[in-house]
């Protein structure tokens, strides 16, 4: 299963169990207060925003979309703020026990609103519902208002910037978990998190793989040293990168082998591709290079790896018998040239087609 997925369910998971435990407090405030005007209506209340944290905890299961994520964790917000408005209206107005739910519902959503601009407007409305009732409540203490007010803009802001920190550095973790960072294409684990989306529902024509090797490289490392071995690795990703689509993707799988994911492309579009690729990294080094498309080939990407392999190998052997030493002497290859070595990992030309 999708490992974001599953991260995606343990934080509605949270999120709805935190809105159950807040409205359970709720209740058992009620319930201790029971000679208190409203408290039915309240007890009510209450219990709706249980049963919809509960209904969250049962939808977290479901859900597999970020869309319907939001969608669920955005209708529980809404009702957690009638809610809370509704209690501390009954209670006995902003400086009432209950005004305190506008101050967790600040925290839900300062936490778990991913983008800047949504939480900002739900925020406002937070303390614009508050104000509401302030203004046609019960009279609250002179300074209570403004208190409670700074005290939720501060809440916002820290449990905000602390979220977005959060995010930051998971989404840093992910790229360098999915990531080769020498030549910044894709690894193994990248690539199967890529391509098993490809595979779920049923091949269409594509997609199709294309296995790299470079000739000869071991001679690279030993007669010019490990260093332009390095530019040389980073040079063929950033030229193969430069004949491919945005959409496709080049994952490093070994020392000199790589892998080339072409979306939605047939054996003819491979092959035209294959050729554009040899075109564009020959020049550097003498490249092998098998193509394999789904389904015709295999309907999974082991078995499309295997079978564009074994074309690979054919092709190697194919070059052997003509394929001259690497250069000895490659000035380019010595020093580092940051237009010809840097890998592009955003912003990617998409500059081909068929034919």
């Amino acid at each position: 299963m999708d490992s974001r997925v599953n991260e995606r369910r343990r934080r509605m998971l949270l999120t709805a169990a935190l809105h159950v435990v807040s409205h359970g407090i709720a209740v058992s405030y009620c319930l201790m207060t029971l000679h208190q005007p409203h408290r039915s209506l309240m007890l009510a209340a209450y219990g709706c925003g249980m049963a919809s944290g509960l209904v969250g905890l049962w939808a977290a299961q479901k859900v597999s979309t970020k869309a319907s994520g939001y969608r669920i964790s955005f209708t529980i917000l809404l009702i957690t703020l009638v809610v809370a408005t509704l209690g501390a209206y009954w209670d006995g107005g902003a400086a009432s026990p209950a005004a305190v739910g506008f101050v967790t519902t600040a925290v839900f959503v300062a936490s778990h609103t991913p983008r800047l601009p949504l939480m900002t407007g739900l925020a406002a409305l937070t303390v614009g519902t508050y104000l509401a009732v302030a203004a046609t409540g019960r009279p609250a203490p002179p300074g209570h208002v403004f208190l409670y007010v700074a005290a939720m803009v501060v809440l916002i802001s820290v449990c905000s910037a602390q979220a977005r920190i959060l995010a930051r550095q998971r989404s840093q973790l992910r790229s360098l978990a999915e990531l080769d960072p020498l030549t910044g294409a894709l690894n193994r684990r990248g690539l199967a998190e890529f391509t098993k989306h490809l595979f779920r529902s049923g091949c269409r024509p594509g997609p199709s793989l294309l296995c790299l090797d470079l000739d000869d490289f071991k001679l690279v490392n030993d007669r010019l040293g490990h260093a332009a071995g390095d530019r040389l690795l980073q040079r063929t990703v950033a030229a193969t990168r430069e004949v491919l689509r945005a959409g496709d993707a080049i994952a490093r799988v070994g020392g000199d082998e790589f892998v080339v994911v072409l979306v939605d492309a047939d054996d003819v579009t491979a092959r035209t591709v294959l050729t554009r690729i040899d075109a564009a990294v020959r020049p550097d080094a003498p490249v092998s290079i098998g193509s394999a498309t789904a389904p015709q080939d295999g309907n999974t990407l082991e078995t499309l790896m295997q079978v564009a392999d074994q074309r690979l190998y054919r092709m190697k052997l194919e070059h052997r018998p003509t394929a001259g030493p690497p250069p000895q002497d490659r000035p380019d290859l010595l020093p580092s040239r940051p237009d010809a070595l840097g890998v592009r990992t955003a912003g990617q030309r998409p500059g081909w087609s068929p034919g």
